[in-house]
């Protein structure tokens, strides 16, 4: 049982990232990466550097490809796979909008007589939203119950004939896993496309194996600590070459960094990864930003990312009182340490305690009943204790 006065050990649960990142205001503690992260101290100075070249927005032509291809190439370091492989959008639901239209379009050719696309009830809405627009094309969606036995039904229900399987390797609301490797090599095997929205696994968890999956995709904004608006789709290089893009952007297309000659309408695209860019992926205030935060990563290690998060939920359970309090397993198989669920025991406690973890500055999110926490590597032992202080009401501590 946890001490019940939120006293905590901060023995090994210093920050690692501290000096990288600025601090919370005074008063405040904020374990919710998986909401949007605070940015690195580098990609805050870039991305005010570039706002004022906007007095005089005098870019050149190379400005529009080069932080592109350098932010492939920093992607394939942090998520993995081939840089190539990566193309930039803004939005994890542009590369499920992507995949939606092509189904749409040359269904027969993608999946044959399938129309059957299979997920799990409670998954992020644009991974549910995307596939429902579909109907009107004759693509039934299938969302089998969440909790235990949920891989069994997704199993099942691929075995009776579908088009694509589409999830996400772990929960948003509360970090249980999915045995992705599993999941993924049966869609292949029953001849369906799979794809992984990997916005609450990318840059932190290194236990996801991408490389089973046809189609990857996910936001920047969060783990992989890039602005609001970025997002990657990776697609396997067969797909590259069946896939249509939603777009014919100007940039994409082989030559166009040749300014002088863009009428030349160009057949071929520039490559494989360009082929697929969302318009205006060259944003150059939100690669400015982006580029330094990825690089951040790298610097920082993945592995060493997901031992300091994985101690700091261990301390969340080691800390907090069982008996009133039900927190995610510390279970790397089943269970994601990055970011978890604390609920109260009592269901009539929830209301009353949010506003204490608010009135004490704390910031998780809400989450079905209980509190989405996600600490980062500028998150250290004080935080915890601050959020298990708050939840025994101690203000004086919080």
């Amino acid at each position: 049982m946890g001490d019940p006065s939120g006293a905590t050990s901060h023995a090994g649960l210093e920050h690692p990232g501290a000096a990288l990142f600025e601090p919370q205001p005074p008063g405040r503690t904020f374990l919710n990466a998986a909401y949007m992260t605070p940015k690195p101290k580098r990609a805050l100075a870039a991305m005010h550097a570039c706002v004022d070249r906007l007095a005089s927005p005098d870019f050149g032509a190379v400005e529009f490809f080069e932080p592109l291809e350098r932010v492939r190439a920093l992607l394939a370091r942090v998520v993995g796979g081939p840089a190539e492989s990566y193309s930039l959008v803004g939005a994890a639901s542009y590369g499920m909008a992507t995949v939606a239209w092509n189904l749409r379009c040359q269904a027969d050719a993608l999946v044959g007589a399938r129309r059957r696309i299979v997920g799990v009830d409670g998954q992020f809405p644009s991974n549910v939203q995307t596939w429902r627009r579909l109907a009107d094309a004759g693509f039934e969606l299938v969302l089998v119950a969440n909790g235990d036995g949920v891989e069994e039904r997704l199993l099942a229900e691929m075995d009776d004939g579908a088009a694509l399987l589409a999830i996400a390797p772990l929960s948003w609301t509360n970090g249980c896993r999915l045995d992705v490797a599993r999941l993924c090599g049966a869609a292949r095997e029953a001849g369906a496309l799979s794809l992984l929205d990997v916005t609450q696994s990318v840059g932190v968890d290194p236990a996801i194996p991408m490389e089973r999956c046809d189609i990857v995709t996910g936001a920047g904004y969060k783990w992989l600590l890039g602005p609001y608006g970025t997002g990657f789709l990776r697609l396997s290089p067969e797909l590259q070459e069946r896939l249509e893009p939603l777009e014919a952007n100007w940039k994409n297309f082989a030559g166009s960094q040749d300014f002088n000659r863009l009428t030349d309408y160009a057949d071929d695209f520039a490559s494989p990864a360009a082929k697929f860019d969302q318009g205006e992926s060259s944003a150059f205030v939100r690669l400015a930003g982006w580029e330094p935060g990825l690089q951040t990563l790298v610097d920082l290690g993945e592995g060493a990312i997901a031992a300091h998060v994985a101690r700091l939920h261990a301390a969340v359970r080691e800390a907090l009182d069982g008996a009133r309090f039900d927190v995610s397993p510390s279970n790397a198989a089943i269970q994601a340490s990055h970011l978890f669920r604390v609920a109260p025991r009592d269901a009539a406690d929830f209301d009353p305690l949010s506003e204490q973890l608010a009135a004490a500055g704390v910031g998780v999110s809400r989450r079905d009943g209980g509190w989405r926490l996600s600490p980062h590597v500028y998150n250290g032992g004080e935080d915890v204790a601050r959020f298990v202080a708050a939840l025994s009401g101690d203000r004086q501590r919080a």
